[in-house]
């Protein structure tokens, strides 16, 4: 089954920031993309304390299935490690996507889904990835409430 959430996941992200590559040379359009999604991701991994290998395999897997360029691995390389390290400002990089993709826009639904889903992806939320996912969710701009609604739904459980 985490199987399973790992490639929700994938598809998800993929589909958020996938069009943007196609496989050739990396340029400064695909920076902010991909320095904010992998920012966030390893940012997220690293919540509960730990960045465990499943989490480093997804990254991996994802810069595979995005098609991205040597140079465009080793963007997102560099912003996993900066997300896991603590050396990101969640809100500022937040800030960052939304210049690109505005409020309300399918690209920035599918990033918040997909970073809900990473967290999710084990089967439970603890604690410190609660309190993560409430800072992602004030930089979104989004009521707090929003995380157990989508939640449920990047589930697949049933509402009311």
């Amino acid at each position: 089954m985490a199987n399973e959430g790992i490639g929700g996941v994938l598809r998800d992200l993929r589909g958020a920031i996938g069009g943007l590559f196609s496989g050739g040379a990396f340029d400064e359009s695909q920076r902010v993309p991909v320095e904010v999604s992998f920012g966030l991701i390893g940012w997220l991994a690293k919540a509960d304390g730990v960045v465990t290998s499943h989490e480093a395999e997804f990254a991996n897997r994802l810069m595979d299935e995005l098609d991205l360029p040597a140079r465009g691995k080793a963007v997102a390389h560099a912003a996993f490690i900066r997300g896991q390290k603590r050396e990101i400002d969640v809100a500022a990089e937040v800030a960052r996507f939304l210049a690109v993709y505005p409020k309300g826009s399918p690209e920035i639904a599918r990033l918040y889904d997909t970073l809900l889903r990473l967290v999710a992806s084990d089967g439970r939320v603890f604690s410190r990835e609660r309190a993560a996912l409430e800072t992602l969710t004030d930089a979104f701009g989004l009521p707090r409430a929003t995380i157990d609604a989508r939640l449920k739904a990047v589930r697949g459980e049933g509402g009311d």
